[in-house]
């Protein structure tokens, strides 16, 4: 989703009359500690796929790990309230996977619904290590991926409130990028 808020943001701050040269304007703090975040959970889904045995097995960890960086680097830019929502976002997705053994629950049935058979299968099977099918037994379910895009959507997924939090923040972020108002205020609306 947060490409799609990406994308959508600038699209929509160029109707309102925004500039893309306004984008390198914008200073995220601490961006390699969010780097680091992705990097962390990427390395671990690749090397999981090849087998590597401690990371399988540690996933909470590296799940932890992997949100602290996130974490830190968020608490970074605290001073610009788009990240306030951003880090709502994460902050659920985060609280429900800890509480589901350091694994995302998505909801199998929706992602069949979308026709991603084969992405279903892979969570079934324990091949994406960063998920888990959504059991009676899944905790917090209602902050799981358990939402989807329409069906027509080009581009299905499964996703959960957190991502959505997440979505409306980064296209927020962008807005104020591109028209040159500062993210560290809130507007008031006139």
């Amino acid at each position: 989703m947060l490409v799609e808020s990406m994308g959508s943001g600038l699209l929509v701050g160029k109707v309102r009359g925004g500039k893309f040269s306004n984008i390198s304007s914008g200073e995220i703090r601490g961006w390699y500690f969010i780097g680091a975040s992705f990097v962390v959970e990427f390395s671990a889904v690749y090397l999981a796929s090849k087998g590597v045995d401690f990371i399988i097995h540690g996933i909470s960890f590296i799940h932890l790990l992997s949100y602290i960086l996130l974490f830190i680097g968020l608490f970074m830019n605290w001073d610009k309230y788009p990240f306030w929502i951003i880090t709502v976002g994460v902050f659920l997705n985060f609280v429900v996977i800890m509480a589901n053994g350091g694994q995302m629950p998505v909801s199998i049935e929706e992602l069949k619904y979308l026709g991603l058979i084969d992405n279903a299968n892979a969570i079934i099977n324990g091949k994406i290590i960063t998920h888990t099918p959504l059991v009676e037994s899944t905790k917090l379910k209602f902050l799981a991926d358990v939402l989807s895009m329409p069906k027509f959507y080009p581009r299905p997924k499964v996703y959960s409130i957190g991502d959505i939090f997440m979505a409306v923040g980064v296209f927020i972020y962008m807005q104020h990028l591109m028209l040159g108002k500062p993210a560290n205020k809130i507007q008031k609306v006139k």
